[in-house]
């Protein structure tokens, strides 16, 4: 296919947005995650130092400090805890308000608010304080406003008698360096992105060329089959569905070719059909009538007219039957009748020209009655091209031989005739409409190759089967199943 192609464009402009689209996602999500893991990898020491610092505060107001020296061992918690997570160390009572700092821890904390020019007038926001009196948390954020800029912040409550009294809360201001981090990110999976891009810019364009360059065949290919040109064949060197599918368009195109080799020859072969008899026909009766014929032979001539329109009544009949089953039109009129009395009825229609060739017939004499439904009209036309091929392919002096016989409800009937046989290759294609063997076209010139092809479609709508067997040099022999 052409590079060019829009098949060609459509394939890989989509393959290229699909992996745009992805390294997008992938890009943001990645970022996303890492901001993430680095806040959590902030507030994480943060948290610890908070719940260190209440256990603390409580073990403080559990124990006999009073007055000074819970003063000391609070200002000591305070500045341990902030020394250790390197943040900002508060103490707020169950009311949001500052309590103790770094810089003012009062003799009496609780219930004193702190005076202190930096946190005095701090109120915790209610729902914060709720939540850290509940469960305590761990979040970045202004504190309802009461810091001026983004903070990471973990609070615990810490108990007296039991009882919540106050909070503990660890802050640290955010740094740049998340900004720095996060851009480092960006500009290694940049980096990464570009050249795994690059990398996929190359391998799609050529999977994408990969791709439609049969389906690029298949197009010249359907071009060529409409010109009437079935010899081009698609190639690919896949081994997948794609090949598979090349090889179903090569078998449709040899099976096309094949119809179209036939149809030329059935077209000939039923012009020819037409135009021989009814140019016979013409010349007798011309001959009548202008007495070039002697009165005496008109009956004569006039049976031979009359084999003539029965030829083309056939021909005829044959055609729309195959019209028919095309269009899904045949109907099977089914009635109970013996299948043997019309096997030797239809027989009896081959008298004259079986006495001519001096056939012998074996088996007539041992058909007994069997009776099955089906329809009488269709199935005549089954064995009348079945006997009317034995008779025609039988050499002078030959032998048809007839069996038929009933078998776990099936009736088997089989036909053989002595004479030229039918070679393996031609057996496989022997019911194929159109169809007439190399050998049969010596001795069956009238033919259009629809007789058999007609037999198995009845007798498949019939629920049965027909076969045909033959060494290819000394008989044929063709089988027919039928339900009874």
């Amino acid at each position: 296919m052409n590079r060019s192609s829009r098949l060609f464009r459509k394939y890989f402009v989509a393959f290229m947005a699909i992996l745009l689209g992805s390294f997008v996602f992938l890009g943001t999500a990645m970022l996303a995650l890492s901001g993430q893991y680095w806040i959590r990898d902030k507030l994480s020491p943060l948290s610890v130092g908070a719940r260190q610092a209440a256990q603390d505060v409580t073990g403080i107001y559990a124990s006999e400090l009073t007055g000074a020296g819970r003063r000391e061992a609070l200002g000591h918690v305070i500045a341990e805890g902030a020394v250790a997570v390197n943040a900002e160390v508060l103490l707020f009572d169950d009311r949001g308000r500052v309590v103790a700092c770094e810089h003012a821890i009062p003799a009496t904390p609780l219930p004193s608010p702190v005076d202190c020019p930096v946190h005095g007038a701090m109120r915790a926001p209610a729902n914060d304080t709720r939540e850290a009196l509940l469960k305590g948390y761990t979040r970045p954020g202004t504190f309802g406003g009461m810091f001026s800029r983004q903070m990471y912040m973990a609070a615990e409550p810490f108990t007296i008698d039991g009882a919540a009294a106050g909070f503990v809360l660890t802050v640290q201001p955010v740094s740049d360096d998340l900004a720095s981090y996060v851009g480092g990110m960006l500009r290694l999976f940049l980096l990464s992105g570009a050249a795994a891009l690059a990398l996929a810019f190359i391998v799609v364009y050529f999977i994408s060329y990969r791709l439609t360059r049969p389906l690029g065949d298949m197009a010249r290919a359907t071009q060529q089959y409409a010109r009437g040109d079935f010899g081009y064949r698609v190639k690919t060197a896949e081994n997948n569905e794609l090949r598979q599918l090349a090889e179903a368009f090569n078998s449709m195109a040899i099976s096309l070719a094949t119809l179209e080799s036939s149809r030329r020859s059935f077209v000939a072969n039923v012009s020819h059909e037409l135009k021989t008899p009814m140019t016979t026909i013409g010349g007798f009766i011309d001959g009548m009538l202008d007495g070039t014929i002697a009165e005496e032979q008109h009956k004569k001539y006039l049976e031979l007219v009359s084999e003539e329109v029965k030829r083309l009544s056939r021909l005829v009949t044959g055609m729309l039957n195959l019209s028919k089953i095309e269009d899904g039109e045949l109907q099977l009129n089914l009635k109970p009748f013996d299948i043997n009395e019309l096997v030797f009825t239809t027989v009896l229609r081959f008298e004259q020209i079986i006495g001519r060739k001096g056939l012998e017939l074996a088996g007539l004499d041992a058909l007994e009655p069997v009776t099955l439904s089906g329809d009488r009209d269709m199935l005549t036309q089954v064995f009348y091209n079945l006997i009317d091929n034995a008779v025609k392919f039988t050499p002078r002096g030959g032998r048809l031989e007839f069996t038929a016989r009933t078998d776990r409800g099936m009736y088997r009937f089989t036909l053989r005739n002595t004479g030229v046989g039918i070679s393996s290759e031609e057996l496989a294609r022997i019911f194929e409409r159109f169809h007439k063997t190399d050998k049969s076209r010596s001795f069956d010139v009238k033919g259009a190759g629809l007789g058999l092809y007609l037999a198995r479609t009845i007798v498949k709508m019939h629920g049965g089967t027909i076969s045909a067997a033959s060494d290819g040099e000394s008989y044929t022999e063709f089988r027919v199943e039928l339900p009874v």
